[in-house]
């Protein structure tokens, strides 16, 4: 399997994927984007949120 290689639109330098946890009371958002080192653009791809209910887990999906 190859990878994709994915260039900034701003300097043209290669993006990486990268991966952000945050927790807010019962609620944990998990974000996934491509980030160039060099500049600093970032471009969301996908966010998670997971939250406990009464009656389990409740998972929403975001896609950009």
């Amino acid at each position: 399997m190859s990878e994709r290689e994915y260039k900034c639109p701003k300097d043209g330098n290669t993006l990486v994927l990268m991966q952000e946890t945050e927790k807010i009371g019962s609620t944990a958002k998990i974000t996934i984007y491509y980030k160039c080192q060099v500049c600093g653009y970032r471009k969301d791809i996908e966010r998670l949120e997971v939250t406990r209910g009464e009656k389990g887990l409740i998972v929403k999906k975001f896609l950009y």
